[in-house]
């Protein structure tokens, strides 16, 4: 293997420094390394530029040939060992590549925020864990995109992908928290996107600052005071009386059937007959793909009893989750909680006391149900197998019981003793 620089004299006052790469018969090309020179000032014996004391950069271009040259023969090394095909313009490319020069349409290759528009607009085509994904994580993508032009429009730069690094995780964070106001979640949800980003960036052999792995590349985070419904008051909402209201008698049943299942929101709205076996309920989940097999509560029973069978009417989330306030407000669900509700004019959660039935969410059925079961003493082994937590710790973090309650788990216990 060989490699030579060189010069070809025209008519301009500057020349352009050329490189030539080859083996045997295997390869020989030529290309320009985008470098350029004064005639007078090239050393055709020590093919670099002369040292002078007129020319400043002499030493930047010299080192920038140099680690040019070791690119070149470790790149041919490997590609030509790992039995890859050398094409008519493998040199060309590589020098390209190792300059980071491409042509606008492929700016992807480089710039951080246009290899992001490039995913985003291709997401709905991928696979994970055997399924398209979901609508929201597209939604997901696409806001944590826009959240990226802001931030590069008020920084007034286009990072590369060895911009990202500890500099760049500061300033996003500081312009999360000063100019969009985010909280620590919101901000944390954008950096785990952005930290994925990079991820599959490294999947695709793109050169990534790999200062995203680094612990200092953090996902801000801040406990949230989630909201779950005790027994006694599920069992005030199952036998209140919705008989004069459709509606909230539909959503009410759905609701016990969220609380007692423990499922999420997207599962237990489409529960038919196929999924009703003797005496457990057998489904797919939506979201994890997991097979979940969950013991039919004696309330689920009596629901399908009054019905003749029949499952309450479907209904959309987000029906559901202003439907349920209703229900809960006509039950009286009011005692004031700490919670962060979301303001109608900013569209931002603001933390705060509330009467209780403002907090509920549908995702207060599967922290409910988890919690009623924990506080009973239940297992967190069996438990897990009817909700699917992967591990100990991701189930725990549905657990919301309040401080009197373990102060009073805590006397009981004693007290048997």
């Amino acid at each position: 293997m060989k490699l030579k620089y060189f010069i070809v004299k025209g008519k301009n006052k500057y020349c352009n420094i050329y490189v030539r790469f080859w083996d045997g018969k295997r390869i020989d090309q030529k290309t320009k390394t985008g470098i350029s020179t004064l005639p007078i000032d090239w050393s055709e014996k020590k093919q670099r530029i002369k040292i002078k004391v007129t020319e400043t950069n002499f030493d930047l271009l010299n080192n920038k040939l140099d680690e040019l040259e070791k690119h070149i023969y470790n790149k041919y090394n490997l590609d030509y060992n790992s039995k890859e095909y050398i094409t008519k313009s493998w040199l060309k490319d590589n020098v390209n590549n190792f300059f980071s020069r491409v042509p606008e349409n492929e700016n992807y290759k480089i710039y951080f925020v246009d290899w992001v528009e490039r995913f985003v607009a291709t997401a709905h085509k991928r696979i994970f864990k055997g399924k398209p994904i979901k609508e929201r994580t597209l939604k997901n993508y696409t806001s944590t995109l826009n959240k990226l032009r802001e931030f590069e429009a008020i920084q007034n730069k286009k990072y590369r992908f060895e911009d990202i690094d500890l500099n760049f995780h500061r300033d996003f964070i500081f312009f999360c928290y000063e100019t969009v106001k985010l909280n620590n979640n919101s901000t944390g949800s954008l950096i785990s996107r952005i930290k994925t980003f990079c991820r599959n960036i490294e999947l695709d052999g793109f050169p990534i600052n790999p200062k995203y792995k680094h612990s200092e590349f953090n996902t801000p985070k801040e406990e949230t005071f989630d909201i779950y419904l005790s027994e006694e008051e599920i069992n005030l909402i199952f036998n209140f009386d919705f008989s004069n209201n459709e509606r909230l008698e539909n959503t009410r049943d759905l609701f016990i059937i969220g609380l007692r299942t423990g499922l999420r929101v997207s599962d237990f709205i489409r529960i038919k007959d196929e999924n009703i076996f003797e005496n457990v309920i057998n489904i797919t989940t939506e979201k994890t793909n997991q097979n979940l097999t969950i013991p039919i509560h004696p309330q689920f029973k009596e629901i399908l009893s009054k019905r003749n069978n029949k499952f309450p009417r479907e209904i959309s989330h987000s029906k559901f989750n202003k439907y349920i306030k209703e229900v809960c407000k006509n039950v009286a669900i009011n005692e004031k909680v700490y919670g962060s509700k979301v303001d109608e004019l900013t569209k931002r959660k603001v933390p705060g006391y509330y009467q209780k039935w403002e907090l509920v969410s549908s995702h207060i059925c599967r922290r409910s149900f988890a919690t009623n079961l924990f506080l009973a003493g239940i297992e967190v082994a069996i438990i897990r197998k009817a909700t699917g937590h992967s591990s100990e710790k991701l189930f725990l973090n549905y657990v919301k019981a309040s401080k009197n309650e373990h102060i009073q788990k805590l006397n009981d216990y004693w007290t048997k003793k």
